[in-house]
């Protein structure tokens, strides 16, 4: 995966973690997120990129069984690598 992918995956299981949230919210995070990075690539995959961490309930989505365990274990990990890779972003939402 490359590291803007990384770092959408990091942006959607953090907030995640914190609950529930509807598909426009998390589109607009990750479109923000994309454009404060002012490079080409298409944030609209994002759900292909957190498949097996989010699931999908009609406009709202939320972490499954194994996006809670990377959230809990992983997102440290995840947010060194962004940074390293990245440099210049910001992972707080």
């Amino acid at each position: 995966m490359t590291p803007i992918g990384e770092y959408i995956r990091y942006l959607v299981i953090s907030r995640l973690a914190k609950g529930p949230a509807t598909v426009d919210e998390l589109n607009s995070v990750v479109e923000d997120a994309v454009r404060r990075l002012g490079v080409n690539y298409n944030w609209r995959i994002w759900p292909e990129l957190v498949k097996r961490e989010v699931a999908f309930d009609g406009n709202t989505a939320k972490l499954t069984e194994r996006g809670r365990w990377v959230a809990a274990v992983g997102l440290k990990a995840m947010a060194r690598y962004v940074q390293r890779t990245l440099g210049r972003v910001t992972l707080a939402l």
